[in-house]
C-alpha cells in the first residue's frame, strides 16, 4: 500500500476526526467501513484522506453501507432469532453513527432508525423493539412524550429503555413519568454500554 507519510493516521486521530472512540474505529476497520492496515509492530493505521472523507459523509448523514454480516444473514433466515432494536435520534450524524456501529458488531440485530418522535412511535407500533435507544430532544413529539405514550399503552413494559441525553441523569429521572424504569446515559454515545445491554438481552 503506497501512502505518503503525511497521510498516515493513527486509531486515536481517526477516532477524534470521526467523533467516536478508538475501539469503535477498530470495529469499523474490522467490518470494512474504513480501510486500514497494520504495521509490523501490530499497530493499526489509516489513510487520513479516507478518514476525512468518511467524516464528511457522516456529517452529511451519509456514509458507506456495511456488507451483510453472517449474523445479519442468519437473522434474515430466522427473524425470531434477531433482536429488534430501535434508535430514535434527530441528529443525522449521530443516527448514522448508531447504524454503522451497531451493524459492525456482527450481532443478530433487527435494527430500525427514526429521526423524530412520530416516526419512532410508528416504528414501535410496527416492530415492538426489545430495546429502545432514545434521545429526549426530538422534533414534534419529544422523548418524554414518547415515554408517557408508551407507558400509557402498556408497550413500555415489554421493552428495555435506554435514554442517551446531554441532560444530567438526575434531571431526566425526576422528569420521567412515575414507575418508568430506564438507563440514563450521557452523550457522547457510550457504545460499549449499549453493546453490553444488547448482549445481555440476546443471552436471554
Amino acid at each position: 500500500m503506497s501512502i505518503k507519510q503525511e497521510d498516515i493516521c493513527t486509531s486515536r486521530k481517526a477516532a477524534e476526526l470521526l467523533g467516536v472512540s478508538a475501539r469503535t474505529v477498530q470495529l469499523w476497520a474490522d467490518a470494512g467501513v474504513v480501510a486500514s492496515w497494520k504495521t509490523p509492530g501490530g499497530h493499526r493505521r489509516f489513510s487520513l484522506t479516507e478518514v476525512r472523507k468518511l467524516a464528511q459523509e457522516l456529517m452529511a448523514g451519509q456514509g458507506p453501507v456495511l456488507p451483510a454480516s453472517s449474523a445479519e444473514s442468519s437473522a434474515k433466515s430466522g427473524e425470531n432469532q434477531s433482536l429488534p432494536v430501535l434508535v430514535v435520534e434527530d441528529e443525522a450524524t449521530l443516527l448514522r453513527l448508531y447504524e454503522l456501529t451497531l451493524k459492525s458488531w456482527d450481532l443478530p440485530l433487527d435494527l430500525h432508525l427514526a429521526d423524530n418522535g412520530y416516526a419512532g412511535l410508528l416504528t414501535i407500533g410496527q416492530v415492538e423493539p426489545r430495546l429502545l435507544i432514545l434521545d429526549l430532544n426530538l422534533p414534534n413529539i419529544d422523548g418524554f412524550q414518547m415515554i408517557a405514550a408508551l407507558k400509557h399503552s402498556g408497550v413500555l413494559e415489554r421493552m428495555e429503555l435506554m435514554v442517551i441525553s446531554a441532560l444530567e441523569p438526575e434531571e431526566v429521572l425526576t422528569s420521567m413519568p412515575v414507575g418508568v424504569e430506564c438507563q440514563v446515559l450521557p452523550k457522547p454515545v457510550p457504545f460499549e454500554r449499549i453493546r453490553e445491554c444488547i448482549e445481555r438481552l440476546l443471552a436471554g
